[in-house]
């Protein structure tokens, strides 16, 4: 496992970027690249060797093959796969590796002295592989470069340049501080709803609910997630059940919208249409037909 730092002076240069769908047998090349590779897998796992290491990236999973090292499917995915992949250049001259001990270090190098910007928000923080929680934005980023991407011809353009550093930068938010609340002493408790609510996001979930099975009283536990989270105890749920709705709509296609509504926790259609455009400014048909363009191959 290592972490690719580059200094955020310099966005990344796109290359391109795609969708893989595969309904078939399908197994990664055998490469060496002068690029990196950003892959994020919708659905099925790929399976594919880094550097002597064997890995099984599922959906909302993700890899960056960095340039210079060898990869390769090590065996065949045989059910239907589907991922994004963009392939970048690193434009930062003085770009490091660090294993997770020696980016722990720098880490704490950094904690011990003056007070400055944070080392995390002055670099790309980049893990080799990692998981994004159900409601991440990146897969939501990812889709925007590939609508622009589409509309600009495939061209390298400063656009795609910027919106693929924008997207390294919320990946690596995402994989590296997102899971770990516990670090930002959010209380015990309110970490627990967080992942009861990522769960199980698609069943019945109330306050009241919620506060009988963690034991607190109603008001006082919706206040104390508004403290952390920033939202109330009901709010938040629905925000990710929508930031879920979100990726179907634009991953999936083939599900109707009161369908994906009734699989992210909302029984009643007219209620999903409401908060959804509430939250978004759009419905989510509005919403799926502004990212419906996508580069495509097999």
């Amino acid at each position: 496992m290592l972490y690719l730092v580059s200094d955020v002076k310099y966005p990344v240069l796109y290359l391109s970027s795609g969708n893989l769908i595969n309904n078939h047998t399908f197994i990664h090349p055998d490469r060496n690249l002068n690029s990196n590779v950003l892959i994020i897998v919708r659905k099925g796992t790929l399976y594919i060797n880094q550097n002597g290491v064997n890995y099984d990236i599922g959906p909302n999973q993700f890899i960056i093959l960095f340039a210079g090292q060898r990869h390769y499917g090590y065996k065949p995915s045989e059910e239907p796969l589907s991922y994004y992949w963009t392939h970048f250049i690193i434009n930062d001259p003085d770009y490091k590796y660090y294993s997770p001990s020696g980016l722990k270090r720098n880490l704490e190098i950094w904690n011990a002295g003056p007070t400055q910007t944070p080392f995390t928000k002055t670099n790309y923080i980049m893990p080799e592989y990692g998981t994004l929680p159900n409601n991440n934005r990146s897969s939501l980023f990812f889709v925007q470069l590939l609508d622009t991407a589409k509309r600009e011809n495939y061209a390298a353009t400063y656009r795609c340049h910027y919106i693929l550093s924008f997207l390294l930068l919320e990946l690596s938010t995402e994989a590296l501080f997102m899971p770990d609340l516990t670090k930002h002493n959010i209380p015990v408790a309110v970490v627990n709803i967080i992942e009861w609510i990522r769960l199980y996001y698609n069943q019945p979930l109330t306050v009241q609910g919620l506060a009988e099975m963690f034991g607190y009283n109603p008001t006082y536990l919706s206040s104390l997630f508004k403290k952390y989270t920033g939202y109330p105890l009901i709010i938040y749920i629905n925000r990710t059940r929508i930031a879920i709705s979100k990726n179907l709509l634009i991953n999936d296609i083939t599900l109707k919208v009161h369908t994906i509504g009734k699989l992210c926790g909302f029984q009643d259609e007219k209620l999903f249409m409401k908060v959804f455009k509430k939250i978004e400014g759009i419905t989510p048909t509005q919403y799926r037909d502004t990212f419906s363009h996508k580069h495509m191959n097999k």
